[in-house]
């Protein structure tokens, strides 16, 4: 029992204080190892331990939203509220995970009503495995592999999910059985993490990096698409002065003016940051314009150009492309 009190103890300093005081659960970034191309497949039991079906979800694209940056899943099965969640971060000074979902971002995981229970601990009582009970669905969590198990409560009925492989970029897919849990992974020593990061880092340029933009018209407006596509098979890194992380400006052709930008009347917090773009990786950005200036006044039809941009010192700019507003 005292073990046991000290492992639960240690627990919070990895989720901190008491769950209840918290809107999201605290964990760290490897108890959901999120990285493009990462999948998980599960087996589902009912309760008698009969196999109703599988589930699964991977890690499908990489995307900055509203200047922060997302996963995007082919959705999160496990989710408290049942939501459709698909975009997902972990934020690193808050130690929990994130989701959007409806314009709205939240922690992936309620602390409300919430419970800890931990089953494996390291030799420095540091939780290897644990289970977040909640009121609908309780999720195992392991270290380096990130949800085990789930129990999803519907009514009286209660059916449980299973590991049964799970496929990294990084290593082979790893086999789960029912009666183990999967092997984890060896951690590799900093200074092999920096010889790897080193190695495989290249410098932004338009030669690594390529911008595309795209207008369609759509109800209300033009949709303008920017795609910032790496061309390579190595890392390229970004610095950003501030929170933007992206721009579009449409201009009319027979001046040579800029009629509207994107960012004219929005405020961005001053702050340096760095962002990756992962090997042969896209980044997606998307806006709807209503066809009003900078001024707010309705534009008349006509041909007009737009641009997209990358907000790095100087920016990076797309081709412009030329629409038409009917």
């Amino acid at each position: 029992m005292k073990a046991i009190s000290k492992i639960g103890l240690l627990l919070f300093f990895v989720m901190p204080v008491t769950l209840l005081a918290q809107p999201g659960v605290r964990m760290s970034a490897d108890f959901l190892p999120l990285e493009v191309g990462n999948r998980w497949v599960y087996d589902v039991f009912n309760e008698g331990g009969q196999k109703t079906g599988t589930l699964e979800f991977a890690v499908q694209d990489y995307r900055i939203v509203s200047g922060r940056s997302f996963y995007l899943l082919t959705q999160f099965p496990f989710a408290q509220d049942g939501g459709l969640i698909k975009l997902v971060r972990y934020d690193r000074q808050e130690r929990q995970y994130m989701r959007m979902a409806d314009n709205e971002e939240g922690p992936l995981f309620l602390a409300d009503g919430t419970r800890v229970e931990v089953l494996q601990a390291d030799d420095s009582g540091l939780p290897l495995k644990f289970v977040l009970q909640g009121d609908l669905v309780d999720l195992t969590f392991q270290r380096g592999m990130g949800i085990v198990e789930a129990r999803m409560h519907n009514g009286k009925d209660v059916q449980i999910a299973k590991l049964t492989a799970v496929h990294t970029s990084e290593r082979k897919a790893a086999q789960a059985t029912t009666q183990g849990a999967p092997a984890l992974p060896q951690p590799q020593t900093p200074e092999q993490k920096a010889k790897g990061l080193a190695e495989n880092v290249v410098t932004l340029s338009d030669e690594t990096v390529a911008l595309d933009v795209q207008a369609t018209e759509v109800t209300g407006g033009t949709r303008f698409v920017l795609t910032v596509i790496n061309s390579t098979d190595k890392l390229v890194p970004f610095s950003f002065r501030t929170s933007q992380t992206y721009d579009f400006a449409v201009i009319d052709p027979s001046t040579g003016q800029e009629v509207w930008r994107w960012s004219r009347r929005m405020m961005f917090s001053q702050v340096l940051r760095q962002e990756a773009l992962r090997p042969n990786r896209n980044w997606t950005f998307e806006v709807t314009w209503n066809h009003r200036d900078n001024d707010l006044n309705v534009l008349t039809p006509g041909k007009y150009k737009v641009v997209g941009s990358v907000a790095v010192q100087p920016p990076m700019e797309s081709e412009p492309v030329t629409f038409e507003i009917r």
